[in-house]
């Protein structure tokens, strides 16, 4: 008996190192599960991009990059509300990432398993203390719920360490026009020169408000909140035409109350845009695009980091 138990906690160790469990299961969670740093200075929230676009192991200051991927807005605020106890009490400052589509993903319901092992229960929308516990047994031995297909998804991540590559210019071509094709087809668009749908413009009221409430708890608290919009390949920024920022992005941040909060959109800065080996693909930055963004943003927002 001693010997099946000690085999099966050296198996659901592995299960918990892997690919499946920390990149599709638990995808983001794991750096809030042990997160202890009291007094942080800087954080970003965010979605995929915000994940990708933060790397602050060169900033001399308490920083953390707070964003999951595939994250809406109401996470992003879910996870401020749960997490902001970690700030340093005054001055600490809150960047928020926003993605173009981000002012169609309000309205996401957060029902994720993965929520379950971040935020407080009354945090999450439709709480299920059945569900709570399941995710919480999955978390400790992720063997019992461990689908047998992901074997070949965790063995390739051992035996095959994957090097970046940069793309050619016609693959982040490629690449951008199909990233739009998907954003188009989730959201129901079929042209921007057509109206939106009734959904999609309530979905663009529901993220301001979210927003608008999201400024008013930093400034509560005495938290500084930063907007910004990641910086994109040109492949990528020149397929969000004038009309489709318009639709999507100015009509977001026109919503916006509080006037004095500091906004910046870096989708066309010239220094990261036109260069290849700053990006993973044309949405995401690699780790070095990452390093320096993040030195920009605490530049522009003029925090002190000596």
């Amino acid at each position: 008996m001693n010997i099946l138990r000690k085999v099966f906690c050296i198996v659901n160790n592995i299960i918990s190192r892997g690919y499946w469990y920390n990149e599709v299961k638990f995808k983001d969670c794991k750096k809030f599960w042990t997160y202890k740093t009291f007094n942080t200075v800087v954080v970003n929230l965010g979605s995929t991009s915000g994940v990708c676009a933060f790397s602050y192991t060169e900033i001399p200051l308490k920083c953390a990059n707070w964003a999951l991927s595939a994250n809406p807005l109401l996470g992003d605020f879910s996870i401020l509300k749960n997490y902001f106890g970690y700030l340093q009490e005054r001055g600490a400052t809150v960047i928020l990432p926003l993605c173009p589509f981000s002012s169609l993903a309000g309205r996401y319901s957060i029902t994720e398993d993965r929520y379950y092992s971040l935020l407080y229960p009354s945090t999450i929308p439709n709480f299920s203390f059945r569900r709570q516990q399941q995710v919480k047994a999955e978390m400790r031995y992720p063997f019992l719920s461990y689908p047998l297909i992901a074997v070949l998804s965790d063995f390739k991540k051992i035996v095959w360490k994957r090097k970046m590559k940069i793309l050619s210019d016609q693959q982040m071509s490629n690449d951008a026009e199909q990233r739009m094709k998907n954003w188009m087809k989730e959201f129901g668009i079929i042209d921007f020169s057509y109206p939106l749908s009734l959904i999609n413009k309530d979905s663009i009221e529901e993220a301001a408000k979210i927003l608008n409430e999201m400024i008013a708890f930093c400034k509560e608290r005495s938290i500084r909140i930063v907007l910004l919009i990641p910086p994109v390949y040109n492949a990528l920024g020149k397929l969000f035409t004038t009309e489709i920022r318009s639709v999507i992005i100015d009509s977001l941040i026109d919503k916006i109350e509080d006037k004095e909060v500091w906004f910046h959109n870096y989708m066309d800065d010239e220094y990261f845009c036109q260069n290849k080996s700053l990006f993973q693909n044309s949405f995401l930055l690699n780790e070095e695009g990452a390093k320096s963004f993040t030195k920009r943003v605490i530049s522009d927002i003029r925090l002190h980091v000596n």
